[in-house]
């Protein structure tokens, strides 16, 4: 039988994993302004090197997500993850502090990235352990929110320390910070998740019986792809391009990813109005077209674009996360939310390695045209998906 569980106030229940869920977005992209200065300068690297730097991370996430999903779920626990997940992420990003070679780097990028998906997959897990159907739009909105806001403020913030104390610096500043976080987690209440503890291949069985769950998941790889194309490649177009600082660089991805982020606290509300697949069939349509727009867009457009496509791009996420909730039962929870963590690890790990391939080959425009075009066609066929379930899919409003 499983111990009881704590009795949680909503700071400890909510507000807690959503600050989890932050501070390790906020390491994600703490590091992007200054890869040139680290990779390409300091170690000798390549733009590819670069792009690898993060895609490793993505790959790690693979690896981790379904395994540390699974053993969760097998265990009925949920802190212990969050709390060795942090803390090794940690330690390892203070041992970058010393490198002095591509292949170091990356080799200890893997385990940091395996060990991140432990605490901040499982914490989003236990964000929505316990809550109702009522309640999982808006958990979806603020993990959605937390997310992006931790992506787009590590952006700027990690460039004022890389332009500051050197591209180092911002290195330090996310061990520090991720050992916060693993401290932080103790504090986080171990919910109830069911009894008896289901085998895992019946966790596994019980996954594969919901297909469904590839829409709301193959949405997210499309949605992370483009972002993981956009937060790498982006930067590394603008220092080539106009000679932006790493500062610049960060204030220029924040005009993309801090719209994406408080917008989604709304996101809620329109999923109620219209629908969770046809807001997201429309929001990815018009995304798609904004992205290949920015790739045609001059200077003096540049910045209007990047906020609206931050504001489209909110109303994709949260409904894919609310549906991966809604879609499987308490007990395999932490398991389909690591499936829905794997589908947008896998598109954050392409976007990097295909968005340096499409500008070797034709330039920022072919970058975004590729980034647009996944958007429109995952749009395409949610469109799909919503006209075949309707009115089903205008059940789905919260």
């Amino acid at each position: 039988m499983p111990a009881a569980p704590t009795p949680a106030s909503p700071a400890r229940s909510v507000a807690l994993p959503c600050a989890l869920l932050f501070g390790a977005m906020l390491n994600l992209t703490l590091v992007v302004p200054g890869l040139k200065e680290l990779v390409l300068d300091e170690l000798g690297g390549t733009v590819a090197d670069a792009a690898l730097f993060f895609t490793v991370e993505m790959v790690a996430y693979l690896v981790g997500a379904p395994l540390w999903g699974l053993l969760s779920d097998r265990t009925g626990r949920r802190r212990p993850f969050v709390v060795a997940g942090f803390a090794a992420s940690g330690l390892v990003y203070l041992a970058y502090l010393g490198l002095d070679s591509i292949p170091l780097l990356l080799a200890l990028r893997f385990l940091q990235g395996a060990a991140s998906i432990a605490g901040w997959s499982t914490a989003m897990a236990m964000l929505f352990d316990g809550s109702g159907a009522q309640a999982r739009g808006r958990l979806a909105g603020l993990a959605g929110a937390s997310l992006i806001l931790g992506v787009g403020l590590g952006a700027p913030l990690g460039g004022l320390i890389a332009a500051e104390l050197g591209p180092r610096a911002p290195l330090a500043a996310a061990g520090g910070l991720f050992l916060v976080l693993a401290a932080a987690a103790l504090a986080l209440p171990e919910p109830a998740i069911h009894d008896p503890r289901p085998p895992m291949r019946e966790i596994a069985r019980s996954l594969a019986h919901r297909p469904r769950l590839a829409l709301p998941w193959g949405l997210y790889f499309v949605e992370r792809f483009t972002v993981g194309m956009f937060v790498v490649v982006f930067p590394l177009h603008l220092a080539a391009t106009t000679g932006a600082d790493p500062a610049e660089r960060g204030r220029a991805l924040a005009l993309f990813l801090l719209p994406f982020a408080f917008a989604q606290l709304a996101t809620h509300r329109l999923v109620r109005r219209v629908g969770a697949l046809p807001l997201m069939a429309a929001g990815a349509l018009a995304y798609g077209a904004a992205l290949i727009a920015l790739g045609r867009s001059g200077a003096g457009a540049t910045a209007p674009l990047l906020v609206v496509l931050g504001l489209l791009a909110a109303v994709i996420f949260p409904p894919t996360l609310a549906l991966t909730a809604d879609w499987t039962a308490p007990g395999t929870r932490a398991s389909a939310l690591a499936g829905f963590n794997f589908a947008g690890s896998l598109g954050f790990a392409l976007g990097p390695v295909a968005g340096a391939w499409a500008e070797r080959v034709g330039g920022f425009v072919l970058a975004f045209d590729v980034a647009g075009a996944a958007a429109v066609a995952a749009a395409l066929v949610v469109a799909v998906a919503a006209a075949l379930t309707w009115p089903d899919a205008a059940a789905g409003r919260r």
